[in-house]
């Protein structure tokens, strides 16, 4: 790559300036382009493989982009459907492989300024973060220190009943597939010392909103899904009561950093340069203004190690005595990790093979299975769920969701609209923030996809296209889809898509 790199930056001289490209870096060692080897042996045969690879060097600096390339340019800047998008990154997985790797456009500094985007950077991935999280619950479930179908108020401390139906238990595979009969109801996290999760339970606390945090009589636990981000926050709560680990930590020990990842549930422990923050047109009171300057949504100059940690005169103090267990909502469970394609993709490879990756068991065949068995799926005979995920029903979002494991989105493509590719594609999809992520495979051939959109100069939901999904989000996974069919797999080095260094692909926001 480096030899690579330094052709290029010799060419371009060479090109713009008219000099003599200098080749002394050659002679002194080797460089790989375009698949062919240069070595020095004897003067002559130094010379000719010098002729050679400038030769290779000239085709890869002149070569347009493939059609695959050109078509996720023009989505990065807009198209007549779509809105442009800050930043946009995108890791390709083939039989169980990354093959292809994108890294274009912006992205938010330490400074909340735009900078370019590289594959290093971790963003907010939003509700992605739930699959990541039943990965550590299966840990739990295989050191037998939690069953998926015992009473969670057991690990909780604390009894956690829905009040209409006060008989009933409630479990982690109920919590985990969001049949929990637990609601959001506008609100599902507390800042530091605001109070405690149990608080939203509590018939006598200022958080208990009249019981609309409980699903009606007609919504039993295990049998009506609705998507609730609340959920979540039990589950951190029980892994924090059983670990003895603040949740955060727990993640970071038993599954991210054994995988080799840094990506992290506390964005304090993501180093600052690769902290990525989402930049999109949204302004206050959520009005696009597309006209305007790229603006950090979160994650830029004021970074947040957890919630409501600005309120607080000393934050290392406040964690140095929170008490596990109390408000594990802190780190986000259910959309706080920061993290890359790149690294999502490992997420999907160690589910593409079996829970073993590189050599490591993470996790067993069977807990694998288990997570990607449909829990739920929607009924066409009877009201057993909401199929719009967090937007209300009735709208463009409706099939969304209509069948899901544990945290795992289920998706049936044909049902969506989708004429090629594989049929079913399990994984999860993200939105907070302006951000947009999907990380998906096919489970028959160890295809799949992950993209991280960092935000949109414009609305998304304008332009609805054949599926629930946002025309844009609908337009990435026909781009996959395409390069799949038409030999994809050809590809092998991992490709970073972006315009020359001295050329952005977006103009920052002026200052």
């Amino acid at each position: 790559m480096l030899a690579d790199t330094l052709l290029r930056s010799s060419l371009r001289k060479y090109l713009v300036r008219g000099s003599l490209i200098s080749l002394n870096y050659l002679r002194a060692g080797t460089a790989v382009t375009g698949g062919a080897r240069c070595s020095s042996h004897t003067r002559l045969q130094s010379n000719l493989r010098i002729v050679h690879c400038l030769a290779a060097a000239v085709c890869l600096f002149l070569s347009p982009p493939s059609p695959a390339d050109v078509r996720l340019d023009a989505l990065v800047n807009g198209t007549d459907v779509t809105p442009p998008v800050s930043g946009l990154q995108i890791t390709v997985i083939e039989d169980g492989e990354v093959s292809r790797r994108f890294a274009m456009g912006l992205v938010g500094d330490r400074n909340g300024r735009p900078t370019r985007l590289n594959h290093n950077h971790k963003m907010r991935v939003a509700s992605i973060s739930k699959l990541v999280v039943a990965i550590g619950v299966m840990r739990l479930v295989e050191k037998e220190e939690v069953d998926l179908d015992a009473d969670v108020s057991g690990y909780l401390g604390w009894t956690l009943r829905n009040p209409n139906h006060p008989k009933q238990i409630i479990t982690l595979r109920q919590l985990l597939s969001h049949t929990s009969s637990v609601r959001d109801a506008g609100k599902y996290f507390i800042a530091a010392g605001q109070g405690e999760l149990r608080d939203f339970f509590d018939s006598d606390s200022t958080l208990w909103s009249n019981g609309a945090h409980w699903a009606p009589q007609a919504e039993a636990p295990g049998v009506y899904f609705e998507y609730a981000n609340l959920n979540f926050g039990a589950i951190a709560e029980v892994i924090e009561r059983v670990s003895a680990r603040r949740f955060d930590q727990f993640m970071r020990e038993e599954v991210l950093r054994p995988l080799g990842l840094a990506a992290d549930f506390n964005a304090c422990e993501v180093p600052r340069a690769e902290l990525g923050g989402a930049l999109s047109k949204r302004f206050e009171g959520y009005e696009w203004h597309p006209e305007q300057s790229w603006m950090t949504q979160v994650d830029g100059a004021q970074r947040v190690c957890f919630y409501g940690d600005a309120m607080l005169d000393d934050p290392a103090l406040f964690l140095a005595g929170y008490e596990l267990g109390s408000n594990a909502t802190l780190f986000s469970p259910q959309g706080g990790l920061r993290a890359s394609a790149d690294d999502l993709a490992i997420i999907m490879q160690l589910l593409i093979n079996k829970g073993s990756l590189n050599g490591r068991q993470l996790l067993t065949p069977t807990s694998v299975d288990a997570m990607l068995k449909p829990v739920w799926q929607l009924s066409s005979s009877s009201d057993n769920g909401l199929s719009a995920g967090e937007a209300q029903p009735g709208g463009d979002s409706d099939g969304l969701m209509t069948s899901y494991g544990l945290s795992v989105h289920r998706i049936d493509m044909r049902a969506w609209g989708f004429q090629k590719g594989p049929r079913y594609l399990v994984g999860h999809l993200g939105q907070a923030y302006g951000v947009l992520s999907h990380a998906l495979f096919d489970p028959v051939s160890g295809d799949g996809i992950v993209t991280i959109v960092g935000g949109t100069g414009d609305k998304p939901d304008a332009n609805a296209g054949h599926s629930p999904l946002y025309r844009l989000e609908e337009e990435l996974l026909h781009w996959w889809i395409n390069h799949r069919e038409s030999g994809g797999k050809e590809v092998t080095q991992p490709k970073v898509m972006a315009l020359p260094v001295d050329k952005p692909l977006l103009q920052p926001p002026k200052t």
